[in-house]
């Protein structure tokens, strides 16, 4: 049964944006899967009381995502995974609102290990004094945070820090990209106080390395504390099974 659009904690949202965040999570849930037919749009404004215009809208912009595509006469089907616009971030941020899977939540961790260890080694070259004192500031939040809620935010500020750091506008593009899943991630992996206190060191050494000049020592040590990130969040959202490989694509 189709579900109403519910309201949106954040920023009030359009219409057509409540409906493109309802349907792209069910989407990216798997409540519509790959090939299936979304409701028309007359359906759709029937059931929920939404003009055919939003809904149209809203099928635009999912379509921009690559979660969809619309044909004359065969309506709006839903396009294959391999298809999706991974890097989106409304796409990241709903695939971690639904789960993740454990595919994608490796997916993701494999492609933090590509970034922000290169941006930690390049900030340990390219580092100016506020940005260190950016890095401070938010190892010092984290270690004040009485929750998770006052967490996240320095968490997440401590890894823009140094992506900006490193002087690379793609690698700073790319991080702004990842902050939804970002926020979600630090949020399931860091529910408990202990995780967040075990990963508070790790964090400090990054920023020693960087501190001191030491590019290949801030590699390592931002490649530890992602694939122990990782663990944590296997073990929060029950993700220890054996990743089964990813189904081929259709040619």
């Amino acid at each position: 049964m189709q579900k109403p659009v519910r309201a949106i904690a954040g920023p009030r949202r359009s219409v057509h944006g409540q409906i493109v965040d309802e349907l792209g999570r069910r989407i990216v849930a798997g409540d519509f899967a790959p090939g299936s037919v979304l409701p028309t749009e007359g359906d759709y404004s029937a059931r929920l009381s939404v003009s055919r215009t939003s809904f149209r809208e809203a099928i635009k912009m999912l379509a921009g995502k690559g979660l969809v595509e619309s044909r004359p006469k065969t309506g709006t089907r839903v396009r294959q995974r391999s298809e999706w616009n991974m890097l989106d971030p409304d796409v990241t941020s709903w695939a971690f609102q639904t789960g993740p899977d454990r595919d994608y939540a490796r997916a993701f961790f494999e492609f933090r290990g590509i970034i922000e260890p290169a941006g930690a080694a390049l900030a340990a070259r390219r580092r100016r004094e506020p940005d260190l004192v950016r890095m401070r500031e938010a190892l010092e939040g984290m270690a004040a945070a009485g929750s998770l809620e006052d967490w996240i935010g320095p968490d997440l500020s401590f890894h823009k820090a140094i992506l900006v750091a490193s002087r690379n506008e793609l690698l700073i593009s790319l991080g702004l990209l990842l902050e939804p899943a970002l926020t979600r991630s630090f949020a399931i992996a860091n529910v408990s106080r202990a995780k967040r206190e075990g990963s508070l060191p790790l964090h400090r050494a990054v920023y020693e390395a960087i501190e001191q000049e030491a590019p290949e020592t801030a590699r390592a040590a931002m490649t530890y504390l992602l694939d122990e990130a990782l663990v944590d969040l296997e073990e929060m959202v029950g993700l220890r099974a054996e990743a089964t490989p990813p189904e081929q694509a259709a040619p």
